[in-house]
């Protein structure tokens, strides 16, 4: 007995993914490791010594986790109310944090010890910083200033006044000690010199601002707000790109490979990567839940996101494999391809009197190949008509709608139905009857509706709504034909006058 003949569904291509050396670079990061905070995660910093230890601040505490093993290592837990903002110190030896009550703490995390607390601010203290080369810190408070502290004595050296909304970022520039940049909820980004306590430059990003970025040279840096992220000029306060890649609001950026590469992190539960050349997005990375925080330590060798999931906090560490581990899974991988266990080597040679019994093969067929062999064309139409199907495999739905024309069974398919058990294909004409390339198929399946069911259009005014809308799909295509014909006219004749007659040449 011969065996059915499958049912060809035709593949239509589509604009092909472009890979590049980033996006090779970036998914070399290896799967996951999450782990599940009881609150939400509202910052991640990343030890720019090494062990490269992680702070995930969330709750009244701050866990310190080990890169290596991914396993909290140290926890800080000498917090009254809510934690806010842990923050390494450039070598690694210190750890700032701010808190919802007001103050600031600096803690030696190795032995948890708390050195010092500054109390000063009447507000929430969401962002803090060392500032490198000095023994000083500062502090961005919701009471609308930012303190600069002296951390010997713990004395206030001075108050920078001037955002008129809660402060929820801020940094020291890397270029100078005397220069801090400020983001507030009022819209603006502030230039501090902290030797005079006055604002410098001023500008507008359009949106509560939510992080800041500075660039190592400090004439550069980044604010995100709102669905954009903004590069401005640090001495003339000029915009100098505005990237909108996201469609839920920015929550943070970072610097990676060696401030070749911006991250922005979102609430649309994506991290967009940018060449700082150019601000174009060269990969994206997806994500479980919304992102409110993230980090990247030296040499990208770990990212670690913090999100927001059914009011819970969820931490995500990636890491990326060394060189050498690398090879060690290659040469691992090649030797389990080898085992002549598995599989039989090249050389492998049958002898005169050896019985060779053949690989039993059996022919699986799809659900609506099994309906077609058994003659049930309804069914094998109602098959290829669900939405998994007909949404996400709809050259498949097609190719079973021309194997039923092609037998003559569309007409039987599609007879003896009431409104509830049409609709589903009454919604698939609507959605693909003007595609190029389903339109000579789906326009006999029409015609073969209006042939069974024009008829009885007085029975059901669903019915007459499915027809009204049908006819309002290829009075559209019909009109673009039109057009089309048009633009074609014009074309032709502009073809026409631009080409003189040929002049003949005398023989």
């Amino acid at each position: 007995m011969a065996s059915f003949k499958r049912t060809h569904t035709r593949g239509y291509s589509r604009a092909a993914s472009k890979t590049t050396s980033d996006t090779h670079y970036w998914r070399k990061l290896e799967f996951p490791v999450t782990v599940k905070e009881f609150t939400a995660i509202n910052s991640v910093d990343i030890s720019p010594a090494e062990p490269h230890y992680i702070a995930v601040t969330s709750g009244p505490k701050i866990d310190v986790y080990h890169q290596e093993t991914t396993q909290v290592w140290r926890t800080i837990s000498r917090f009254q109310r809510l934690a806010y903002g842990g923050r390494f110190r450039q070598d690694g030896q210190l750890l700032l944090a701010g808190s919802e009550e007001g103050a600031i703490k600096l803690f030696n995390y190795r032995q948890k010890q708390l050195l010092r607390i500054f109390k000063g601010h009447e507000g929430p203290t969401h962002c803090v910083d060392f500032i490198q080369g000095i023994p000083h810190i500062v502090s961005f408070s919701d009471d609308k200033t930012t303190m600069v502290w002296d951390m010997s004595n713990e004395d206030k050296i001075c108050t920078l006044s001037g955002h008129t909304d809660f402060i929820r970022t801020g940094l020291v520039s890397p270029a100078s000690q005397h220069v801090i940049l400020t983001g507030s909820y009022d819209h603006t980004v502030r230039l501090w010199d902290t030797r005079t306590a006055s604002s410098v430059l001023t500008v507008d990003h359009g949106a509560p601002v939510e992080s800041l970025v500075c660039f190592p040279s400090g004439g550069v840096f980044v604010s995100s707000g709102g669905c954009e992220v903004k590069v401005w000029d640090a001495v003339a306060g000029r915009l100098l790109s505005k990237v909108s890649q996201h469609h839920k609001t920015i929550t943070c950026l970072a610097l990676a490979s060696d401030q070749k590469r911006l991250l922005s992190g979102s609430l649309d539960r994506h991290i967009k990567i940018y060449d700082v050349d150019t601000y174009s997005v060269v990969h994206t990375l997806s994500y479980p839940a919304p992102i409110l925080c993230m980090a990247v330590a030296p040499g990208d060798t770990t990212l670690a996101v913090g999100m927001i999931a059914a009011g819970s906090g969820l931490m995500s560490f990636q890491h990326r494999r060394s060189p050498e581990m690398s090879a060690q899974l290659a040469t691992k991988e090649a030797s389990a391809k080898a085992n002549i266990r598995n599989t039989i080597s090249d050389d492998y040679r049958t002898l005169s009197d050896d019985h060779i019994v053949p690989g039993m093969t059996t022919q699986k067929m799809a659900r609506y190949d099994r309906m077609i062999c058994k003659f049930e064309y309804s069914r094998a139409l109602d098959a290829v008509m669900q939405s998994f199907i007909a949404n996400k495999y709809t050259n498949v739905s097609v190719g079973v709608l021309q194997e039923l024309i092609r037998r003559g069974g569309i007409r039987t398919a599609v007879a003896g139905r009431d409104v509830k058990k049409l609709t589903p294909l009454f919604s698939f004409l609507f959605k693909n009857i003007r595609h190029p390339a389903y339109k000579p198929v789906l326009m006999d399946v029409a015609n073969v509706v209006i042939d069974v069911y024009g008829d009885s259009l007085d029975e059901d005014p669903q019915l007459v709504m499915y027809f009204q809308r049908l006819k309002e799909e290829v009075a559209a295509e019909l009109q673009l034909i039109k057009e089309h014909s048009a633009l074609m006219g014009a074309i032709q004749m502009f073809l026409t006058t631009s080409n003189p007659h040929p002049q003949h040449l005398p023989g």
